[in-house]
């Protein structure tokens, strides 16, 4: 039977860096991965408003990113529409296709979205049906750090 790897992604940094942890777990076992997406609705009129306002673009952005990793990886995006917090969606899709990990980041869109919605690597990790990989933005953080010249350095 063929292991399962959810890589859960808002299209984010903190996303990216998780996809590093993903793509290992998918190539030392030959797993299928996920790439899972929640486009987050605020209740209103029949489908609600998305909680971000540029959802379509980062839908379409994460689309392009899973067909380019599909040319190496078994990879397929699932985005799914909720009302409900974007964690208990992922937990629920984890569970309905019997997922042997979740990878996810330690950061997604930023503090004020955080601050409003929760924290999505907390909520997971109490609701995963299984193990969660929580990866840290540590390689992310450090390619910025290296672009930003420190104080007194020449250019």
């Amino acid at each position: 039977m063929q292991k399962i790897v959810i890589w859960a992604t808002d299209g984010s940094e903190g996303a990216e860096a998780a996809l590093t942890g993903a793509r290992r777990l998918g190539v030392l076992d030959g797993a299928h991965i996920l790439a899972v997406h929640i486009d987050q609705r605020l209740d209103g009129r029949a489908a609600g408003w998305p909680v971000l306002a540029d959802e379509q673009d980062r839908r379409v952005l994460i689309r392009e990113r899973v067909e380019k990793l599909a040319r190496e990886l078994d990879i397929e995006l699932v985005v799914l529409r909720s009302h409900r917090e974007s964690a208990d969606m992922v937990a629920f899709e984890a569970a309905e296709r019997s997922a042997d990990v979740i990878v996810c980041g330690t950061r997604g869109l930023g503090a004020l979205p955080g601050m409003f919605l929760g924290s999505f690597t907390q909520r997971l990790l109490h609701l995963a049906p299984c193990p969660v990989l929580a990866v840290r933005q540590a390689e992310v953080r450090a390619r910025v750090e290296d672009e930003v010249p420190t104080a007194g350095a020449v250019a």
